[in-house]
């Protein structure tokens, strides 16, 4: 029997990246076929956001078994269990009653609350330390190319085809990532063990995450970031169209900036992260970018040289969408030996909640004060909070060497 060649280190990468793609697929794919799907079953496509708050609430609950589901079968494995979690979702999205599609939403949320974990897992133990910025940035670029990959596919397919069969390109991805995997998971998950991590990995490893210092506040740092690119991200077009005096289609090209901007930088972070030495550093100059240029956006006006608009409107795509891979990295770096995916669990316990408290805190502020340009004002002053944390994040991981 001819024997199977170890994976390389950018093998480990591409498995994670293309199930990081995978998990974001089957998360944007139901709201871009809204319509065609409320049509199809005869109700309000204003429905959808009752469906995309479900799988974030489930994927934030789901963070709290993550850790302990790689450490006791392996990453390999239990990449494998949140992508299979993705092809029930589509499985039941397939099935046309409500019911059905509020059970697959959970499903596709429980994926979601494992990935992060088993992917920082893998790239901890298989990819070298002095790459690990960009390898995690590399990662995360899955994210914005399953939401272009669905964006450009999905309502295509369900216009000509019939909503099911948009369902499909995600369901073949499962398959053939699923069968690479399994070739290599004895190798992978050599290291796996048997207690699922015991008291460090309670509640999702939450406790652990808060417990150290370092790991808190950048926690605390991820949160405020989550929240503002789903502010950005959610209500950015709402803003230029009532109150920047442009048009829909204009509104909607300036975002896809945002996300080509989000999409492009990542790996440059990560590569400045490595290059520097220091993702502490790489998250302050992201923090200054992204109050400045989200102050700027408060005072928008249509008559601006087009140039700077849609310069302006890349570099906030770069810092407020571009943040993620650095983040994921230097809390793997900051994690206890053999931690990594309990850790990531628990950081990805406040990232979740930065996307469920974030735009609802924006909505809220909005009825308040009643203005889209005054309530934006509010990104800079959080912008500036999470600075001051990341500053305190600094300090304690100083206070953490000169101990040791």
């Amino acid at each position: 029997m001819k024997a199977v060649a170890m994976p390389g280190p950018w093998t480990v990468l591409a498995v994670a990246t293309i199930a990081q793609m995978i998990v974001a697929m089957s998360n944007i794919l139901l709201p871009t076929i809204a319509p065609k799907l409320a049509e199809a079953l005869g109700v309000s496509p204003i429905l959808i956001g009752y469906q995309v708050s479900l799988t974030f609430g489930v994927a934030t609950l789901a963070t709290m078994i993550g850790g302990n589901v790689v450490l006791r079968y392996g990453g390999a494995r239990a990449t494998q269990l949140s992508i299979l979690c993705c092809g029930l979702g589509m499985a039941l999205f397939a099935v046309p009653d409500v019911v059905a599609i509020a059970f697959g939403s959970a499903a596709i949320g429980i994926g979601m609350g494992m990935i992060n974990s088993a992917a920082a897992h893998m790239l901890v133990t298989y990819t070298p330390p002095e790459r690990r910025n960009i390898m995690f940035s590399i990662k995360q670029t899955g994210v914005p190319v399953g939401g272009v990959i669905t964006a450009l596919t999905a309502p295509g397919i369900a216009v000509h085809f019939g909503y099911r069969w948009s369902l499909l390109v995600v369901g073949a991805l499962i398959v053939v990532l699923l069968v690479v995997i399994q070739r290599h998971r004895a190798h992978w998950d050599s290291d796996q063990r048997g207690d699922g991590g015991g008291k460090k990995a309670a509640f999702g490893g939450v406790p652990l995450v808060w417990r150290q210092r370092s790991l808190r506040w950048i926690s605390l740092v991820a949160m405020v970031f989550s929240g503002i690119q789903r502010i950005v991200l959610s209500f950015t077009v709402i803003y230029l169209v009532a109150e920047g005096g442009l048009g829909l289609v204009e509104a909607g090209v300036l975002l896809s900036v945002v996300q080509v901007g989000g999409s492009a930088s990542r790996i440059c972070w990560g590569w400045l992260a490595d290059r520097l030495g220091s993702s502490l550093t790489v998250l302050m100059i992201i923090c200054l970018v992204t109050l400045a240029s989200t102050l700027v956006l408060v005072y928008f006006d249509p008559g601006w040289n087009r140039m700077m608009i849609y310069l302006l409107f890349f570099i906030i795509g770069a810092t407020a969408v571009g943040w993620n891979g650095v983040f994921h990295a230097e809390a793997a770096r900051l994690s206890p030996q053999g931690m990594a995916s309990v850790v990531a669990a628990g950081t990805t316990f406040f990232v979740f909640a930065g996307v469920l408290i974030g735009p609802a805190a924006f909505a809220a502020a909005y009825g308040g004060i009643g203005s889209y340009s005054k309530t934006f004002l509010l990104v800079p002053g959080v912008a500036l909070a999470a600075l001051g944390m990341l500053v305190l994040a600094q300090r304690a991981a100083a206070r953490g060497r000169s101990t040791a």
